[in-house]
């Protein structure tokens, strides 16, 4: 099974989608046959968004096909195919990710115009109608729906955040002294170009920036710093659970994986908190995956600890599930690991 999902990820990451879905379609457990098909359809999301729409629909866990409708729905709106992520959305079940998804889409088309400095755009430029206004109400705050246009209203909320130009004098350091690693206490006497930054050292600027916006308040000015983030650790793991965060990818601090994990696993359903670290820790499968199963029984005990300290019956659950899964992935590695 986890040979088979190897040689999805291969073939997805070759651009041979055909030959990634007739392996994924062979896969017999339906958990991981889902999370493959899931894997093809984020691949397809901006290149071929019917086909990605399809993939996931065929997806049998209801989390994981909820989850890859939501992800296609992100990626379409965020390059602006409006209408291809509306029908996307539709398609989801579940309510409450529904009108995440359609938030999402509202967001990007606010978006469009606080960048594009438009007072007005016709719902036909942007692939919509107005049956489609219902679904994406109620609109962000600053935006309003009138006669087949959406209009910037004199509520300029919408583009708060917007870099203004200061006029405030500075004092800097000497020209003649460059230096590429800063303090975030240094950027409030100057200005940096974040271009003259190595990695990890701009990540590392970026995501303190970005954790002073959060204690500020000011959480899509976070969002805006999370993107330009390539790598972090604290920064992506908080904007995750509040739905801030889509790409689990940029969470590279271990510690933080397992935080976030953890995390998932107490607030969410299993299959869903597992996704969430199946996404994280599946390259363990192929790079160590005696290490991989040591999460499990790690994870396993210490939500049982705190299942019994709450005596909550679903997390002791949730440990005896995680328990029988790294019974099943010893089996699989012909591997020991309770000996």
């Amino acid at each position: 099974m986890i040979s088979e999902l190897l040689r999805v990820r291969e073939a997805i990451e070759r651009k041979r989608i055909d030959k990634a879905i007739k392996i994924a379609e062979k896969i017999r457990d339906s958990y991981w046959r889902s999370y493959a098909l899931k894997w093809i359809a984020q691949e397809l999301a901006k290149d071929d968004p019917k086909k990605a729409r399809e993939i996931a629909l065929s997806i049998p866990i209801i989390s994981l096909r909820r989850d890859a409708l939501l992800y296609v729905t992100y990626e379409l709106a965020e390059v602006g195919k409006f209408r291809d992520a509306v029908e996307t959305a539709k398609m989801i079940e579940d309510k409450y990710t529904k009108r995440k998804a359609f938030r999402k889409i509202s967001t990007e088309i606010a978006e469009i115009l606080k960048k594009s400095n438009l007072i007005e755009v016709n719902l036909s430029d942007l692939g919509l109608d107005e049956e489609d206004i219902p679904l994406l109400e109620p609109l962000p705050e600053g935006i309003k729906y009138e006669k087949g246009k959406l209009i910037l209203t004199e509520d300029v909320s919408i583009v708060k955040g917007i870099e203004e130009e200061s006029n405030e004098v500075v004092e800097v350091g000497e020209p003649s002294v460059k230096r590429n690693v800063v303090t975030f206490e240094e950027r409030r006497g100057e200005r940096i170009n974040l271009e003259d930054l190595p990695e990890p050292f701009r990540s590392s600027y970026l995501e303190e920036l970005g954790l002073r916006k959060i204690e500020e308040g000011k959480l899509e000015e976070a969002v805006k710093i999370l993107e330009e983030l390539k790598v972090g650790g604290p920064l992506p793991r908080l904007l995750f659970f509040v739905g801030k965060c889509n790409d689990l990818r940029k969470v590279v601090r271990p510690i933080d994986r397992l935080l976030l994990v953890y995390k998932a696993f107490l607030l969410y359903d299993y299959e869903e908190a597992f996704s969430v670290f199946s996404t994280l820790f599946l390259d363990l499968m192929d790079k160590n995956p005696w290490k991989l199963l040591r999460l499990l029984k790690f994870l396993s005990f210490e939500l049982l600890s705190e299942g019994k300290r709450r005596g909550n019956k679903k997390l002791i659950e949730v440990s005896k599930k995680l328990f029988k899964e790294a019974q099943r992935q010893s089996s699989s590695f012909s591997m020991n690991l309770f000996a």
